[in-house]
């Protein structure tokens, strides 16, 4: 599989896992669920009615509790008109056949970011998402600017910058299989609320979520991270929010090793 597929199907999985870790309550579907299998299994609406053509579109999140819906696209121009086309097309064919309840939109207020810390002291990685408008989600990979042996201090000095295509030829693929396992095993952990981003650590082929005191500790004497189980050593934390500005600014190969130094 090309880098490029590595890191997107990394980012899909990582936005998705963390919407559910979001909105523990909520019944939503993915995308490997079709817009025929949505509307019959909750019984919302007649599939038939969908033409052939949409019958097997898997929108990346169909949120059946809120009644929204999502399209995951990289943080570009090109990615924000398809996700915009996209989505379109999905709440048309959605709504055409829906019979009950209100109709779908496009979901907004879906943000987030997460770290990835490799082996033997590399830069930390950092998985960061927004909504620009209701129902496109767009992504973006970037790095720490130096060296960090700790996630907390790059998390703390906030100084990112874009990946060099031979980074991502490089680790791409190593990445994309720790991000795989490690959403494989925590699906099958119980979620938590109000979570913003997790830890990954990827050693190899291997991944877990990492607990950090560190960031912890910068939440606030107000704030009790609710902590599910542990796996493999590893759980799932969420990150500090940000404070917004006082003022305006002026104007990849498979895994299967540890990374090399």
């Amino acid at each position: 599989m090309p880098w490029e597929l590595f890191l997107g199907n990394a980012a899909h999985r990582l936005i998705a896992y963390m919407y559910k870790v979001n909105h523990p309550d909520r019944e939503a579907y993915y995308n490997t669920e079709t817009l025929r299998t949505i509307l019959s299994e909750k019984g919302l609406g007649d599939a038939s009615i969908l033409r052939p053509d949409e019958r097997k579109l898997c929108p990346d999140i169909t949120d059946v509790s809120s009644r929204s819906l999502f399209e995951i696209k990289p943080w570009n121009e090109r990615g924000l008109l398809e996700g915009r086309e996209e989505a379109r097309k999905y709440l048309a064919a959605l709504n055409r056949a829906l019979l009950v309840g209100r109709p779908f939109k496009g979901g907004t207020e879906f943000h987030g970011e997460i770290l990835i810390r490799f082996a033997q002291g590399k830069y930390i990685w950092r998985l960061k998402w927004e909504t620009p408008e209701p129902g496109v989600v767009q992504y973006r990979w970037t790095r720490s600017q130096q060296r960090f042996d700790s996630e907390a201090a790059a998390y703390e000095a906030a100084q990112w910058v874009d990946l060099t295509e031979q980074e991502m030829r490089q680790y791409g693929g190593w990445v994309g299989l720790a991000v795989e396992g490690m959403v494989n095993r925590r699906e099958k952990l119980a979620t938590f609320s109000g979570a913003v981003g997790i830890v990954i650590d990827v050693v190899g082929e291997l991944a877990t979520g990492v607990f950090s005191g560190a960031i912890l500790g910068r939440m606030g004497s107000g704030t009790k991270a609710r902590q599910p189980p542990s796996q493999g050593g590893g759980q799932v934390i969420p990150f500090p929010a940000r404070p917004p500005p006082t003022a305006p600014p002026a104007r990849m190969p498979a895994a299967g090793m540890s990374l090399p130094q």
